[in-house]
């Protein structure tokens, strides 16, 4: 009878070592699609954070009532600057056409036009009628110009790694041809450093009150 050959070879060390270096180039691999989808989510939850931030403070406008650069009453609806002051409005209002930096954005919604005075991701300190007052968490907001409100909302917010996310707000004065205020606008304006790519993010929504 004819035995039944076996091979007993098994795998040499060069064979195990190359497929241990298999198998960590593949663990390597995942380990790394799970870090990356993991830092999507969170500039995905940055990113909803700050659209909830933008979507609260544009609520809390539509509820105020209007208030006339004369009137004296205090009140987040003044414009403080005096490129805002006289703005008109076709197809498109004055300011939308300013962009003194030269960057992707309009002066009314950038809070990066020229320096600030203080270590802030911002610098359009006299252009905003409110902007963050400090880098702390829950920090209340400043407000440039005359006639300020008693109550004012919060501008810096918790965000997501350690990062910070801004909000301020900009108001236009609207008037005619015969120089009659005819209303404002009102821009809110949400920034912030994007974790891990360390990107600028700004996002703005805006606020129409007619001088009825």
């Amino acid at each position: 009878m004819v035995g039944l050959g076996f091979n007993k070879k098994g795998f040499t060390l060069i064979e195990l070592l190359i497929a241990i270096l298999i198998l960590m180039v593949i663990l390597l691999g995942l380990l790394r699609g799970i870090i990356e989808y993991s830092r999507y989510t969170i500039r995905v939850k940055m990113k909803d954070r700050a659209v909830e931030i933008a979507r609260t403070l544009s609520a809390d406008l539509e509820r105020m009532p209007y208030a006339k650069d004369e009137s004296g009453t205090p009140s987040v609806f003044y414009s403080n600057n005096n490129n805002w002051n006289n703005s008109t409005c076709t197809n498109v209002c004055s300011f939308e056409n300013q962009n003194a930096d030269g960057d992707d954005f309009i002066d009314f919604y950038d809070p990066y036009n020229g320096l600030g005075n203080f270590s802030l991701p911002l610098a359009n300190l006299n252009n905003m009628r409110l902007m963050p007052s400090s880098d702390g968490v829950n920090s209340l907001c400043q407000c440039n110009g005359n006639n300020c409100p008693t109550n004012l909302p919060v501008c810096t917010y918790e965000g997501f790694s350690d990062r910070r996310i801004y909000a301020g707000i900009n108001v236009a004065r609207i008037i005619d041809e015969s120089g009659r205020e005819t209303g404002k606008v009102a821009a809110v304006i949400v920034w912030y450093f994007e974790p891990f790519t360390n990107r600028l993010q700004i996002m703005n929504t805006i606020v129409v009150k007619d001088n009825k």
